[in-house]
C-alpha cells in the first residue's frame, strides 16, 4: 500500500527568547522533550459533528501516542498517534423502514518519526485523520510532555511548504480581488548556534522589540467595508507585509513561510480566501509502507536528509 508523506517543523515558542539570550541551550530543551515523550501523555479536544438535516453532535477525541521507540542516532522518536473518537453512520431501523443515525467507538491510526534535533516530524495521514489535525494533536502532546505545575512550554507544530517571497504574496493577495480582511501573524524563529550567533552579533530591531515584550507571537489584523477594499500599496499596510523580510536579515520570507514563523490570511469582499497555509506542502511517496516501524524510520530519516539538503 503507497503512503504519502507530509513534513512539519517544530517550532519551541514558550521559551524562544531564553534560547537567545544564552540562558538555555535548544538542543538540551529538544534532549529533555525526546525524554519526556511517553505512552501515558494524552489529549482530549471537544469537537462538533454535522450529519444529515442539520443535525449536530458534540463529542470528545482523544489522542495519545503508543508505540513508541526511542533511536539514538540521530536522537529520534518513531511510534504512533491514536486518535479515538465517534463514527456516525446511518442504519435501516427494520421496524419502521427508515434510517436511523447511529455511532460506534473508532480509533485512527497516524504513524510518525519525529527527528528531535532537526524539529522536523514526518507522517502520513488517514481519510479521518488530516495533517492539520495531526499536527494540532501533536503539538499539544508535546506540550503535555514539557509540562508541570512548575513550567510550561508550548511548541508551535506547521506543515512545510514551499517558501514564498514578500513580492509572491503581494501578487496573491491582488489576485484574490478587493480584500475585506488581511492577517500577518509572526513568531520568534527557533535559532540555532550559528543563526543564535547572527542574531547576538547584529541585534536587529524586529526580534529587539518583541524580545523586550516579552512577545512570542505577533498577530496584525486589517479590515475595510470601503468597496474599494485595503489598499496593499499604503504604507500602514505595506509596512506589516514587508516584516515578513525582516525579522532578521539572515531569515528569507521564503524561509519564514517554510518554517512556519509566518502565516498570512486574506478574504476578498466576494468572500475569497487566501492563507499561506494552502500554498503547496512538501511531500513524498513511498509506493510501499515499511513493515515494521525501524525501517520506517530509517526511510523518513533518509527523506529528511535529501529535504534539508534541498530546500535549506
Amino acid at each position: 500500500m503507497s503512503v504519502t508523506l507530509y513534513f512539519s517543523k517544530v517550532n519551541l515558542n514558550s521559551h524562544i527568547f531564553k534560547v537567545y539570550d544564552k540562558k538555555i541551550k535548544l538542543e538540551e530543551t529538544l534532549d529533555k522533550l525526546y525524554t519526556k515523550i511517553n505512552e501515558k501523555v494524552e489529549y482530549t479536544r471537544e469537537d462538533m459533528k454535522t450529519v444529515e438535516y442539520g443535525e449536530t453532535y458534540t463529542y470528545d477525541a482523544t489522542y495519545n501516542f503508543n508505540f513508541l521507540e526511542k533511536l539514538d542516532f540521530p536522537r529520534s522518536i518513531v511510534g504512533s498517534i491514536f486518535k479515538k473518537s465517534p463514527l456516525f453512520f446511518n442504519e435501516v431501523d427494520s421496524n419502521t423502514g427508515k434510517l436511523r443515525k447511529m455511532m460506534v467507538d473508532n480509533t485512527e491510526v497516524i504513524e510518525f518519526y519525529f527527528d528531535v534535533h532537526k524539529e522536523i516530524v514526518v507522517f502520513y495521514t488517514t481519510n479521518r485523520f488530516g495533517f492539520q489535525e495531526f499536527n494540532h494533536a501533536f503539538g499539544e502532546l508535546l506540550n503535555r510532555s514539557m509540562s508541570n505545575a512548575e513550567e510550561n512550554y508550548y511548541f508551535d507544530v506547521s506543515l512545510l511548504k514551499e517558501g514564498l517571497s514578500v513580492d509572491r504574496i503581494k501578487e496573491q493577495l491582488k489576485s484574490i480581488g478587493k480584500l475585506h480582511s488581511l492577517k500577518i501573524e509572526i513568531i520568534p524563529p527557533n535559532a540555532d548556534d550559528e543563526f543564535l550567533d547572527k542574531i547576538q552579533k547584529n541585534g536587529e530591531k524586529y526580534l529587539n522589540n518583541i524580545k523586550a515584550g516579552n512577545v512570542t507571537q505577533t498577530s496584525i489584523l486589517f479590515t475595510s467595508r470601503n468597496d474599494e477594499g485595503l489598499n496593499l500599496d499604503a504604507e500602514i499596510i505595506n509596512e506589516e507585509i514587508e516584516k515578513i523580510e525582516d525579522i532578521h536579515s539572515e531569515l528569507s520570507a521564503e524561509l519564514a513561510i517554510r518554517n512556519g514563523y509566518v502565516k498570512v490570511e486574506a478574504e476578498s469582499k466576494e468572500g475569497r480566501k487566501y492563507t499561506t497555509n494552502d500554498n503547496r506542502s512538501i511531500k513524498d511517496k513511498l509506493e510501499e509502507k515499511p513493515s515494521n516501524p525501524i525501517l520506517f524510520a530509517e526511510v523518513c530519516r533518509k527523506k529528511i536528509e535529501s529535504l534539508l539538503n534541498m530546500f535549506f
